[in-house]
């Protein structure tokens, strides 16, 4: 049975599943729910920045970037809630300036598809949004990004 449980009061869509039979990852059905595969905070952060170091942090790495930040942060890692904090809001800021929009406007997709819940303290979070994310994802695709035009619709 597949137990989840809401993660943050101002992202009150945002869920947090077990692995019980699921794939880790975000639902393709509800993408507001993570099954996170790594068990622990500091194991998700620590794939999160390998993940960083090996492929850096471009349209292609943004949507696992985002899903490994997002575990680490919900299950008590203080880096991987600031990694994703800062990742979120830098991303999400560089789209609205225009400022390397294939990379940025992608993140800022995934951001607004999948919403984004950090503590207070670690910066703000988004709601689940999928007009901004389509809007997005559209920037993105006009500026090259293939990710973004598979998600832009």
């Amino acid at each position: 049975m597949l137990v989840a449980m809401t993660v943050a009061a101002a992202v009150g869509s945002l869920l947090l599943a077990s692995c019980a039979g699921k794939a880790p990852g975000y639902s393709a059905s509800s993408p507001t729910e993570i099954t996170c595969g790594c068990h622990d905070g500091a194991t998700c952060y620590d794939e999160t920045a390998a993940l960083a170091t090996k492929r850096g942090e471009n349209a292609d790495s943004a949507e696992e970037l985002l899903y490994l930040s997002q575990c680490a942060c919900f299950q008590g890692s203080m880096a991987g809630c600031n990694t994703l904090g800062h990742f979120a809001k830098d991303w999400t800021r560089a789209c609205e300036h225009g400022d390397d929009v294939a990379t940025s406007c992608t993140v800022t997709g995934f951001v607004y598809l999948h919403g984004v819940a950090v503590p207070r303290l670690n910066g703000r979070s988004f709601l689940h949004d999928p007009a901004a994310s389509r809007a997005a994802f559209e920037k993105a695709c006009a500026a090259g990004a293939a990710v973004a035009c598979r998600n832009a619709h």
